[in-house]
């Protein structure tokens, strides 16, 4: 690891938003898997670099393979009251970029509020 000085951790800590509540958790488990911290230590930096890309491409391709469920749903035939209701609530003047993300953010808040299973 590489060593900071006092100045630099402030700064560093400023930058990124700490929750206590989390932080306090992770410390907990840290303690708890000893082996597991040595090992990450021991990992050279590219390596971690690349494993915590590869988990928020996977976050990613996540959000967007349910983004591509969601707009499947509203495409169907029964869906159109559900589309007519959200495009209803839109601006008019709104591009039609903005329309597209905020229609399918609002059929995510109905699907989660509702239950709706997608499949």
């Amino acid at each position: 690891m590489a060593i900071t000085s006092p100045k630099q951790k402030e700064e560093l800590a400023k930058q990124f938003k700490i929750n206590p509540e989390i932080n306090t958790r992770l410390e907990a488990f840290m303690k708890s898997e000893p082996g597991l911290v040595d090992f990450v230590k021991q990992l050279p930096r590219e390596q971690l670099e690349r494993k915590f890309l590869l988990r928020k491409m996977q976050d990613q391709q996540q959000r967007e393979g349910y983004t591509s469920k969601v707009k499947a749903w509203l495409e169907k035939p029964e869906q159109a009251e559900v589309l007519k209701a959200i495009r209803s609530m839109l601006s008019p003047v709104m591009k039609p970029e903005r329309q597209e993300q905020l229609i399918i953010r609002q059929a995510k808040n109905l699907i989660r509020n509702t239950g709706v299973k997608l499949g």
